[in-house]
């Protein structure tokens, strides 16, 4: 029988995570936004964006996260425009 080896590939989303918990601290906010890359970043905004993500799924939908998020991005990145 032969042995098989698992690759991980990255996804957009790697991040979601990490940024969903430090939220509230802006300092560990800045430190996960520097590890990501643009597209990471655009598609967590995205995600804590859009009402219907499956972040959204069982919260009630409000603009804390995402406005958050858009204002660490705003001084950790400011090359990167989220609209």
């Amino acid at each position: 029988m032969t042995e098989q080896t698992t690759y991980y590939k990255p996804t957009e989303l790697d991040y979601l995570y990490d940024a969903a918990t430090v939220i509230n601290d802006e300092v560990k906010l800045q430190k996960v936004i520097n590890k990501m890359k643009p597209y990471q970043i655009r598609a967590v905004y995205d995600e804590f964006e859009d009402p219907y993500s499956s972040f959204n799924y069982d919260r009630e939908y409000s603009e804390y996260y995402w406005s958050r998020f858009k204002k660490a991005v705003a001084v950790v990145r400011p090359d990167i425009v989220l609209l």
